[in-house]
């Protein structure tokens, strides 16, 4: 009878490790705790983390680049279920007829006004209005003036938009994703800029 054989080094660093120090297995691989970062904001893993094609993300880095739902813009979160209808995808719970906001269940007919779906009541009354609910507006970075696609990684700073390159301290120009940062008058700042 064998014994498992498992690795004394780390499959980030390839350094080995002291006798009582904390690992974190994943994948069958041993990691340091501090090695096992995340690919976008390089702060170490914990908790829930996601697996994508530049290694792994944090949850907070996953939340920003998540799928975001064509309804009500919402990220749709890993693990959800979601409706992909003509590309796009929707919760489950707003994929629902254009017209007259019924939801349209798994399994059931509807049909297409200009591109979204419509429910079969909505389509037989002949309606070719849109309800007020509009389509979810793309977001514009505030610093670069530039449209921030719904498959690209954008941050939030006292409720205005950025894409992450955007996102750096005015003065040092160190991003500033996942990091702490203020106001010095009117320029966005980092910890190391007062």
């Amino acid at each position: 009878m064998s014994t498992p054989h498992f690795c004394d080094r780390c499959g980030s660093c390839g350094k080995s490790f002291g006798r009582t120090e904390p690992r974190t297995m994943f994948n069958n691989k041993t990691y340091h705790q501090n090695c096992l970062k995340c690919a976008k904001c390089r702060s170490p893993l914990s908790g829930n983390f996601y697996p994508t094609l530049e290694g792994f993300t944090c949850e907070q880095c996953h939340k920003r680049i998540s799928t975001r739902c064509k309804r009500c813009g919402n990220a749709i979160e890993a693990g959800i279920k979601y409706k992909l209808y003509k590309g796009q995808e929707y919760h489950p719970e707003c994929f629902c007829c254009w017209s007259c906001n019924a939801q349209i269940n798994e399994g059931e007919q509807f049909y297409e006004l200009r591109g979204y779906p419509q429910c079969p009541k909505c389509h037989n009354e002949g309606k070719q209005e849109f309800a007020d609910y509009q389509p979810v507006e793309l977001h514009q970075c505030v610093k670069c003036h530039k449209t921030i696609e719904k498959t690209q990684p954008f941050s939030y700073y006292e409720d205005k938009t950025y894409h992450n390159d955007c996102f750096t301290c005015n003065r040092c120009g160190l991003s500033l994703v996942g990091k702490p940062c203020h106001r010095l008058g009117s320029a966005i700042v980092c910890p190391n800029c007062n």
